[in-house]
């Protein structure tokens, strides 16, 4: 493959400013202008969308922004490297033409594991890589490597409430994907965990709603015996069971028709008299977000 776009041989247009970089006798080579040639280069292939060529040109700009000391430079051309070998690999998936080998995959993946290891340890851009990271695996239905990367999000994200919980919320959705319920429960559960202490308004309420009704659907799945019901779920059960309006915990941040449906599901459930759920289940079906109303699908999928 020659890489002609627009008129010219791109490889040979790469060959021609690599030869910059080669020492001459007496004479330095001009890494500046490569650099700022293959970032041109780089522009060009993604303007043609070649996407394979413009990530070999920001690898390049890269190497000259790393032996010019700009790592702040060196750090985003690995990323937009990065950036165009993902996307080379999630097109050809999208054509059908998927490498075995998923070479442009790897190479993406050592383009952010090159730029990560630019960053210092407390730079918030590693939780934006491994997210970003996640999402193109998303695309190309690797939900389990995409797990580990979000694990990662979690663990340096610690300090950061919001950044934590959004992590927190993608692990969840990829854990219902893979039907790893016990996992996803873990996860609605912690958000719950780290809202429980704080003030209770806008998008924290929000949050805190999706995420009980989420819980609900995930331990009405699981059935988890009285052995293994902890007493935060056991508590949270029963209020479903039998909680009111005027329990201000509820009446906060929930509707009353909301609570009145799932208390119904809850005891539809435990007593097994499960000949209202299709009903329950148009009823609801409204006020759930997209993950909810595949975990209410499964739900009663189990039950009838």
């Amino acid at each position: 493959m020659t890489g002609e776009s627009g008129g010219f041989d791109i490889l040979e247009i790469y060959k021609q400013i690599s030869t910059k970089l080669k020492k001459r006798f007496l004479r330095k080579p001009n890494v500046t202008d490569a650099c700022e040639s293959f970032t041109t280069l780089g522009r060009h292939c993604e303007t043609v969308e070649m996407p394979v060529y413009a990530g070999m040109c920001w690898i390049a700009a890269a190497r000259c922004e790393g032996s010019l000391g700009n790592v702040p430079g060196e750090t985003s051309c690995l990323i937009r490297s990065a950036h165009n070998f993902m996307s080379a690999q999630i097109k050809n998936k999208s054509l059908g033409c998927q490498s075995v080998a998923t070479e442009n995959l790897q190479a993406a993946l050592g383009c952010y594991t090159h730029a990560r290891s630019r960053l210092q340890e407390t730079c918030a851009l590693h939780t934006g890589i491994d997210l970003e990271i996640a999402e193109s695996l998303t695309k190309l239905n690797d939900n389990l490597t995409t797990e580990m990367y979000l694990k990662d999000a979690i663990d340096i994200s610690e300090y950061s409430l919001y950044t934590r919980i959004h992590c927190l919320q993608l692990l969840s959705s990829n854990a219902i994907e893979r039907s790893d319920y016990s996992s996803a429960l873990d996860a609605v559960t912690e958000i719950i965990n780290l809202l429980k202490d704080v003030p209770k308004t806008g998008v924290r309420s929000d949050i805190l709603l999706n995420c009980e009704v989420t819980q609900i659907f995930l331990l009405l799945i699981l059935k988890p015996s009285h052995q293994k019901l902890t007493p935060q779920f056991a508590k949270t059960l029963e209020k479903f069971t039998w909680g009111d309006m005027n329990d201000l915990k509820l009446k906060s941040y929930m509707c009353e028709e909301l609570l009145l449906l799932l208390q119904s599901l809850v005891i539809t459930c435990q007593t097994s008299d499960t000949t209202s759920l299709p009903h329950l289940e148009s009823q609801l079906w409204s006020f759930l977000s997209v993950d909810q109303k595949t975990l209410l699908r499964t739900l009663v999928f189990i039950y009838l």
